[in-house]
């Protein structure tokens, strides 16, 4: 009995054991990462360039939001004006970034210099906007007062999506958009756009340049210098009130100033305490004749556009013009080229002076 019952026990482990490892089955196994895929990449459109560029931008300025073409170099780039950043999105797995989304939009910062010495200064009241499709990014805002006056502007923006993994990939910052020989710096978040230049890559040919001006606070006058050189802002001769006569031997500067306050109706610049920028150094100055004064030239009319040959620029920037020949001598004969190489009666006597910057 005894041999039997442990043979009954053995066979019951035995069997209990079988049970047991029938049931038995291996649990799933989870990789410790989640699964990622290609990083968003920026290419510009190639609209101006042999070829779309990796990590490039095309910039336009235009006026209106599409954007469709530029205002062209001709004119100055003013509050109201449009600017706008076209690109494509690039990303291997088809991640987008859709119009709804508009995550490279929300990474977008603009800043702005006012001159070479100046320090980058972020414009804050800005209301920016995506327009895209697919790949296609289309980024625009359009230009505040407190962008007046930039002799440069510079932006930042990140190559994102809205969802992937890895959704993030490089900064891409510029320092002045109408660079056109250099490429956007690209790397890490910057906190400015840096020393360093960096255009946008794909600067259309026909964007009007800066510094960007403010109808009404833009202003461009004419003024006489001083026996000492220096220049007398108090007398601007370009003014309906100005009694000023020029007259041969007068040494006169062109200059173009921001005002302080767009809503000052002061016709002469005060750099010294009030605030006004000198933006004369960004300009080309053109000096002409305009009219004519029977008494005094002869009868002779100006012929359009009739252009005189001008001084250089002085070191503010001012377009500077010396009337007749500083020389001494006879100031008539220095015009003589002028109407097609007759000269005039009188010189340019009897004739208003007349000043464009471009």
């Amino acid at each position: 009995m005894k041999k039997l019952a442990i043979k009954k026990i053995a066979l019951s482990l035995f069997l209990a054991g079988y049970a047991a490892s029938s049931a038995y089955a291996l649990n799933s196994a989870t990789t410790q990462n989640s699964i990622e895929g290609s990083k968003p990449i920026i290419w510009s459109k190639g609209a101006h360039t042999s070829a779309p560029a990796e990590r490039s931008l095309t910039v336009r300025i235009s006026d209106t939001t599409a954007g469709t073409t530029s205002l062209g170099n001709g004119v100055k780039a003013k509050v109201g004006d449009y600017i706008h950043i076209f690109y494509d999105l690039k990303d291997e797995d088809g991640d987008i970034d859709k119009t709804e989304n508009h995550a490279v939009l929300d990474t977008l910062t603009v800043w702005i210099k006012t001159g070479s010495t100046a320090a980058w200064t972020e414009i804050r009241d800005l209301d920016p906007k995506a327009d895209n499709s697919d790949e296609a990014g289309h980024l625009y805002f359009k230009i505040t007062p407190s962008m007046a006056g930039a002799t440069k502007v510079g932006f930042k923006l990140e190559e994102i999506t809205p969802y992937g993994a890895p959704r993030e990939n490089e900064w891409l910052w510029v320092s002045d958009i109408w660079d056109a020989t250099t490429t956007p710096g690209h790397g890490s978040n910057p906190t400015d756009p840096g020393t360093v230049q960096h255009g946008p890559g794909d600067k259309d040919p026909d964007i009007p340049e800066g510094p960007i001006e403010y109808p009404g606070a833009t202003t461009l006058g004419i003024f006489k210098y001083t026996s000492s050189g220096s220049v007398d802002f108090t007398d601007n001769l370009a003014d309906s009130s100005s009694t000023e006569i020029p007259k041969y031997g007068d040494k006169l500067a062109a200059v173009v100033w921001l005002k302080a306050s767009p809503t000052s109706t002061s016709t002469t610049p005060n750099f010294a305490t009030g605030g006004d920028t000198n933006q004369s150094a960004s300009y080309t100055f053109t000096w002409s004749l305009e009219g004519t004064n029977s008494a005094a030239n002869g009868s002779q009319p100006a012929v359009a556009s009739e252009t005189l040959t001008a001084a250089p620029r002085d070191t503010e920037g001012y377009g500077v013009i010396v009337l007749g020949d500083p020389a001494g001598g006879k100031h008539n004969v220095v015009y003589r080229s002028l109407n097609s190489g007759t000269g005039y009666n009188a010189g340019i006597q009897g004739f208003n002076l007349t000043v464009n910057a471009n």
